[in-house]
């Protein structure tokens, strides 16, 4: 992956709006059906998805940083701190 601020004219961004059309459209789409799909998911199912997602994002926001976390261990501590 290429960072931002190494890109040849950083800080001016652009882009063409026209390229990123179809990729739009498949987000605005996919958005749509995870929407509805979370709309059938039970209380206890979210409370787990919520864990899930937010442990993933930990894991990964702390691998950038060099630093390697215990998937179980952050899922207890969100647990805990979310009072589940």
């Amino acid at each position: 992956m290429v960072w931002n601020w190494t890109q040849h004219g950083w800080p001016h961004f652009a882009y063409d709006p026209v390229a990123l059309e179809p990729l739009e459209r498949r987000f605005l789409l996919l958005t749509g059906e995870v929407i509805g799909a979370v709309r059938h998911v039970s209380e206890d199912e979210w409370d787990l998805l919520r864990i899930e997602l937010l442990s993933d994002e930990a894991v990964k926001t702390s691998a950038i940083e060099g630093e390697t976390l215990d998937r179980l261990s952050v899922q207890s501590s969100l647990r805990r701190q979310l009072g589940l």
